[in-house]
């Protein structure tokens, strides 16, 4: 930017701010003033768009030009830091630099490190130069190192580094000479043979009178000169005679263009074998059968060998390719009319038939070199032990014109259908299909008969005639969704578009139907721009995602014709059905076959669409849609089996020198915006594009990299409920005509609970679906069966109360059940209470609030916070400026319980974006000091228990609103309550809000000024203690618990502290930081057991067993395997081994020591364990839900003393 305003005669504007002189004539006035706008504009101009409201602003260059420096090149200390490090992590890099552009980058680094605020001294940048320099330069850096200390600077250094590096560039070049000269004994030979021909191309002869190597061009008039033995013309002889040359290339020696490459890109063996070159042998001679091509039996004939009685067999004769290993590279050579010889001991190249062919033969140093009749050099056989040998292998037929089995295209093809590949083969449709044998079926394809199964057809004279005349007259969409499980992205639907005239087929996979509109948008103005057309009609049926008033006006204003389905008759938009069920029963076929799990579906539709678009149809008159669509036929030979194992390159930038070159992984599709393929890796649970990928066909990788392949039951994800989409839902839900019969009623899947109320004697009477509904009356369950197509039977319901035992007795049937192998009822109904009690849905952000249930519970919780806010002045409105950082902000909700998982209250709380702070510059220090549990029940046994001292715990309200901020932070108005008029205004924050870095750390500063005045001390071995005469403060973030000799102190404490905070008091400790503290009696007691509750409706889907002890009595822990080598159920993957651990570890360190043991021994198979480690964590688990109510005494205190 600075040479562009230089090169404009602006920079003079920046450096300084001159004004026009006064006595300037008005043409060198405006020439100022336009000088002075065209540097500005060449600013604007030259940043991306997203920077432009920076500036946007201003139309000053000068100031234009301080703000961007202001914003990119701060002179902050955390700036000044990173140039720092950067300028000693500079490392001289041979390969891709020079010397002298090494020593430019530390400089440059230098100038941002002296800009920045700071100048780095002489010896450190001279001692940078050479600190990091390849071993060449050693000698030079010791030399360097001797130098006095006035001559030791990085100019005098960057000077001798230059002459060296010429130096040394000097050598490496007189090395590669001499390796050049000596590489080869033929060096000289192929140099000469190169230059003749060259120069007997254009007609060139070698003059002696010249020096050595020098040729001169003879020019002979139109018909004149000497006249060709080949061709009969003048004006060349038969060396240079360009027909004869054409048909030599037809005879016995075909010479081929050089390759080089791996053996897999050509398809070759590559085992080296050799032939021998024999002057005497009439014919050519091979004992490899597999060597051949047009190949012919013999039965008769025989070949006479040397000693004049001996034969040997001819069994055939035909061609062979060969590939000779010459000095020059990979030389082709083709040998005609080779005789098949089983049992002769070696391979013999006739010497005859080469003179035959044309070629010269010329011997010298231990080395036969074999040209053409032009003297061109063509290759070289090396003497052996007596005989002269040519290297190479065989460029076999089988492997070069292989039929391809139909089985295995039809795998690369996702599975089309054999006709259609037949199809194609017939029609040359697709390069690729060249070499298909077309003769087998697919009836030993297991995927393809259990994914597409179907009913017997009732409609087999059915034709569909094609009406559109071209491309985009008409496409056809639909809805898929939503699936049973989701795709890898979080995709739940996918909508199809189809062309009609091509067949062309688009699908989009989406998280929600609202996306439905605005990606067909985006495919709209790509295929009009893409094909110049515009689109004339869309038929879909009348799924709201369609029908919604946005989308209906967009198309009529584009001038879109609408077609919609009649009701009740999904057949209308059947080409977009009929794709949802074969894509759906392609995908099903490809994750049978390639043993992936169900949430690959997604990736497995996109590859089959890519392949179904490269496929014929029965109505495009043998070409493909692509073809149809793009006019340019397409091509399949890249297509490979889904599932396959597969093998990444990795850039040499992303890995060191000893790590692998490549992943491994599974093919799962070919990537969209780019060449290449879609690779799972499954080490890394992601999904990588690249074109440099290495394909294994013949292994599945799921049973590569896992052992066995993964095989599914995909009747329980219900699949084919989701082969239509929601209208056709409606459709068979509203069809009168034909009403399904009710099924049978299983009461023994049902629970019946008796629900005694609280104050009163009365017992209410529930009864529990599978489906966890909760019904109250014999109505009730008269609905849900009409609803769910179920018999009603009244007799089997009964709503009478059968017990009178209250609710601790209720508890009591719990603990004395006995049942090992099921779960008990008792447990079963506990489990319902706490899923209606925990999982009422909360709301994750605003608008989720205005459709819920409890909207008007939501809306006097956030009112109730916005007004908390503005009594504490937690921020000003002001009108943003240009460079102003502004943080975002959000709703956070929660339902609030008490010990006996009673709702407390609605929770609503604004949250700043804090993670878009920048550390340095928006805070600095974030340590706030927290009380340790331990301490906790410390004194809770020393002052309670055994002092009897009183307590109390409140709670500060808002407390992070408290804490004053010493840095302008701005934030955006909170959603729901911008304020009318200001709506651009931003918040100036004044306090520390939840979500910033540093609230906590000012809200502690802020709670400890105010109890230092309270007369309060501050621990100095725990700064979460404060002490004081008959009274001690326990601080955990707001929640605060009150020690006191008496209750009048601590009654006073209280007082004192709610005079300065808003504080709420919860009275005697009953629930702390998820731990329960009850008194029975004159005992206190700890247990978890609300935590406990909240575990059992978290993980409802646990298999439940009666459990005893946490491990069993020689329980044998299995050896942890390897990462990569662990395999999870579905169930393991919904809840997993880290969680369940977290959750064990949190129970076992605060109430539970005897499962501290077990909980402590399984962490070290986190990162290896297997099935087996997994039940053991879940039986863990179990023993803590069968002994819930274990409790820890805290006033067992008659043996306290540590000595004697």
């Amino acid at each position: 930017m600075k040479v562009v305003l230089m090169d404009r005669g602006c920079w003079s504007f920046i450096i300084e701010d001159k004004p026009c002189p006064e006595q300037a004539t008005e043409k060198e006035k405006f020439e100022y003033d336009w000088r002075k706008q065209r540097c500005y504009t060449t600013i604007y101009q030259g940043i991306e768009r997203k920077f432009l409201p920076l500036i946007r602003h201003t139309t000053d260059g000068k100031e234009a030009w301080n703000i961007l420096k202001t914003n990119f090149e701060p002179t902050s200390k955390a700036r000044l830091a990173v140039l720092i490090d950067e300028f000693f992590e500079l490392k001289f890099n041979p390969v891709e630099e020079t010397i002298g552009i090494f020593c430019k980058r530390v400089d440059e680094k230098k100038t941002q490190v002296k800009e920045a605020g700071f100048e780095i001294p002489e010896l450190l940048i001279a001692l940078q130069l050479i600190r990091r320099l390849p071993a060449e330069y050693d000698h030079l850096v010791q030399t360097l190192y001797r130098l006095k200390d006035e001559e030791f600077n990085h100019r005098e250094v960057e000077k001798q580094l230059v002459n060296e590096a010429g130096r040394i560039q000097l050598k490496q070049k007189d090395l590669n000479l001499d390796y050049t000269e000596n590489a080869y004994t033929v060096g000289s030979f192929r140099l000469q043979e190169t230059r003749k021909k060259s120069s007997e191309r254009s007609g060139a002869v070698l003059d002696p009178s010249r020096n050595p190597g020098q040729y001169r061009k003879i020019h002979y008039p139109k018909g004149m000169g000497p006249s060709c033995e080949f061709c009969s013309r003048k004006g060349h002889d038969a060396s240079k005679c360009y027909k004869k040359q054409n048909k030599e290339k037809k005879q016995a020696f075909v010479s081929e263009t050089s390759f080089c490459g791996t053996n897999q890109a050509f398809g070759v063996s590559t085992d080296w074998n050799h032939f021998l070159i024999d002057t005497a042998a009439t014919s050519h001679f091979c004992y490899e059968r597999d060597w051949f091509k047009n190949f012919k039996e013999l039965k008769t004939t025989k070949a006479l060998l040397a000693d004049k009685k001996s034969t040997c067999q001819v069994e055939g004769i035909g061609d062979i390719d060969f590939i000779v290993q010459d000095i020059k590279g990979n030389v082709k050579i083709t040998l005609k009319d080779v005789f098949y010889t089983p049992n002769m001991r070696r391979n013999l190249i006739s010497g005859a038939r080469m003179d035959i062919a044309g070629l010269k033969i010329i011997w010298s140093n231990n080395v036969m070199r074999i040209c053409h009749s032009n003297n061109e050099y063509f290759f070289s056989a090396f003497r052996r032990d007596m005989f002269y040998i040519v290297s190479g292998y065989p460029l076999l037929d089988s492997v070069m014109y292989t039929i391809v089995d139909l089985n295995l295209i039809h795998k690369r093809l996702c599975h089309i259908n054999i006709p259609i590949i037949k199809d194609m083969c017939k029609n040359k449709s697709v390069k690729g299909l060249e070499k298909v044998n077309i003769k087998i079926d697919n009836e030993s394809c297991i995927a393809c008969n259990v994914g597409k199964a179907t009913r017997t057809s009732l409609k087999k004279n059915y034709v569909y005639k094609r009406v559109t005349k071209s491309v985009l007259d008409k496409v056809h969409m639909d809805l898929w969704g939503p699936a049973p499980v989701n795709s890898l992205g979080g995709s739940k639907y996918f909508l199809s578009i189809i062309d009609d005239f091509s067949r062309k087929i688009d699908v989009f996979t989406l998280k929600s139907k609202s996306e439905v509109f605005s990606i067909f948008k985006e495919y709209l103005s790509r295929v009009q721009r893409e094909l110049g057309r515009k689109l004339k009609s869309v038929r879909t049926d009348n799924g709201m995602e369609f029908c919604h008033k946005d989308f209906e006006t967009f198309l009529r204003n584009l001038g879109i014709k609408i077609e919609r389905t009649s009701f009740y008759t999904p057949e209308l938009n059947g080409i977009a059905e009929r794709f949802n069920r074969s894509s759906m029963e392609a995908v099903r076929t490809m994750l049978q076959d390639s043993g992936l799990q169900p949430r690959f579906w997604a990736e497995a539709l996109h590859a089959y669409v890519h392949t179904k678009n490269r496929c014929s149809h029965k109505l495009t008159e043998g070409k493909t849609p692509m073809e149809i669509w793009s006019g340019h036929k397409p091509s399949i030979r890249h297509c490979r089996a889904f599932g396959s194992l597969a093998y990444v390159y990795v850039p040499t930038v992303n890995r060191n020198k000893l790590q692998p070159k490549a992943k491994i992984g599974i093919l799962v599709g070919y990537a969209v915006n780019r060449r290449g393929y879609r690779v799972w890796l499954p080490k890394e649970r992601k999904v990588v594009e690249s074109i440099n990928v290495k394909i294994d066909e013949t292994k599945n990788g799921v049973k590569t990299l896992f052992g066995k392949v993964k095989q599914y039951d995909y009747a329980i994800y219900q699949l084919d409920q989701n082969l239509n989409n929601d209208s056709d839902y409606r459709a068979q839900d509203e069809k009168s005509s034909s009403p399904e019969k009710p099924s049978s009623l299983e009461i023994s899947t049902w629970i019946r609970l008796e629900k005694p109320r609280k104050k009163s004697k009365r017992i209410d009477v529930y009864y529990y679906p599978p489906s966890k509904e909760r019904l109250r009356s014999i109505n009730d369950v008269k609905m849900y069966c009409e609803k769910n197509k179920l018999e009603f039977d009244p007799n089997q319901f009964n709503f009478k109360p059968t017990k009178t035992n209250t609710r601790f007795e209720e508890k009591s049937e719990c603990h004395n059940e006995t049942s090992s192998d099921s779960v008990d009822e008792a447990s079963c109904v506990n489990d319902i209470f706490q899923h209606e009690i925990y999982m009422t849905k909360i709301p994750k952000t605003f608008k989720e609030t205005q459709i819920s249930p409890d909207k008007e519970k939501w809306d006097e919780a956030m009112s109730e916070e916005i007004k908390l806010m503005q009594n504490r002045k937690v921020w000003d409105l002001v009108e943003p400026k240009s460079n102003m950082k502004v943080l975002g902000c959000r709703w956070v909700y929660n339902i609030k319980h008490d010990e006996k998982n009673i709702v407390k209250k609605y929770k609503s709380r604004l949250v700043a974006q804090g993670f878009k702070q920048r550390p340095g510059v928006d805070f600095t220090d974030v340590f706030a000091p927290l009380v340790n549990f331990d301490i906790i029940k410390f004194l809770f046994v020393l002052l309670v228990c055994i002092l009897g001292w009183n307590h109390c715990q409140i709670d500060v309200k808002g407390a992070y609103l408290y804490g004053n901020l010493d840095i302008p932070i701005y934030m955006q108005q909170p959603e729901g309550f911008v304020v009318k008029g200001c709506e651009h205004y931003v918040c100036r924050l004044h306090k520390s809000i939840y979500g910033l870095h540093q609230s906590g750390r000012q809200w502690n500063i802020e709670l400890s000024e105010i109890l230092f005045g309270l007369g309060f001390h501050q621990n100095e071995l725990c700064n979460g203690l404060y002490t004081k005469i008959n009274c001690i403060l326990l601080v955990y973030v707001d929640d605060i618990v009150v020690f006191s000799k008496s209750q009048s102190d601590l009654e006073n404490s209280i007082l004192n502290i709610k005079i300065k905070l808003e504080i709420t008091d919860l009275g005697p400790v009953r629930y702390l930081l998820g731990v329960n503290f009850e008194r029975i009696g004159d005992s206190v007691y700890l247990h978890q057991n609300t935590y406990i509750n909240k575990l059992k409706t978290r993980f409802k889907n646990l298999p439940r067993r009666r459990i005893t002890l946490p491990l069993k009595v020689s329980c044998i822990l299995l050896d942890r395997v390897k990462e990569n080598e662990i395999i999870e159920t579905e169930l393991m993957r919904q809840i997993p081994y880290k969680t369940l651990i977290g959750c064990l570890s949190f129970i076992a360190n605060r109430s539970r020591p005897d499962i501290a043991f077990a909980v402590n021994t399984m962490p070290q198979f986190c990162n290896g364990y297997t099935y087996h480690h997994w039940t053991i964590v879940v039986d863990i688990l179990n023993y803590v839900f069968n002994t819930m109510y274990y409790k820890i005494n805290l006033s067992n205190t008659h043996n306290t003393r540590l000595t004697k």
